[in-house]
């Protein structure tokens, strides 16, 4: 099966109706759901997009999707374990050339580790990453 790896831009922009790519993150999501293709997110992506919505949009609306996200089950969320953090690591020495958070090399590595190699996401690193990106374009 199919499966892609969503990040916190890709929630931000589905949560928050006044982010630019609102229009196209919630296009792409129905289009990856027709598809069929799994999805899946770690639970420092999970972190790091509650905060995110709460900075941006406040407290109640972070934690009125952390609940919808926690009851749903639609999106797998995976646990960072050791072995991830170390590969991330080990991407992030090999990179000094990229500007890459550790959030973003956890998830590297995660979708290394999957063999996916696909994400849902707004954030240019995943590109430079040499990962398929959806949306697109």
């Amino acid at each position: 099966m199919r499966s892609v790896f969503v990040d916190t831009s890709a929630f931000v922009a589905l949560r928050n109706a006044a982010e630019a790519e609102h229009v196209r993150a919630r296009a792409a999501l129905s289009e990856l759901l027709n598809e069929g293709a799994a999805l899946y997110t770690s639970n420092y992506v999970f972190a790091e997009t509650y905060t995110a919505l709460m900075v941006r949009v406040g407290r109640e609306e972070a934690l009125e999707w952390g609940r919808r996200f926690r009851a749903s089950g639609a999106i797998e969320l995976v646990r960072v374990e050791d072995d991830l953090e170390g590969d991330a690591w080990e991407i992030l020495e090999r990179h000094d050339d990229k500007s890459w958070s550790y959030v973003d090399a956890t998830s590297f590595a995660l979708i290394e580790r999957e063999g996916s190699g696909e994400a849902f996401a707004f954030d240019v690193h995943f590109d430079q990453r040499g990962l398929r990106v959806h949306p697109g374009g």
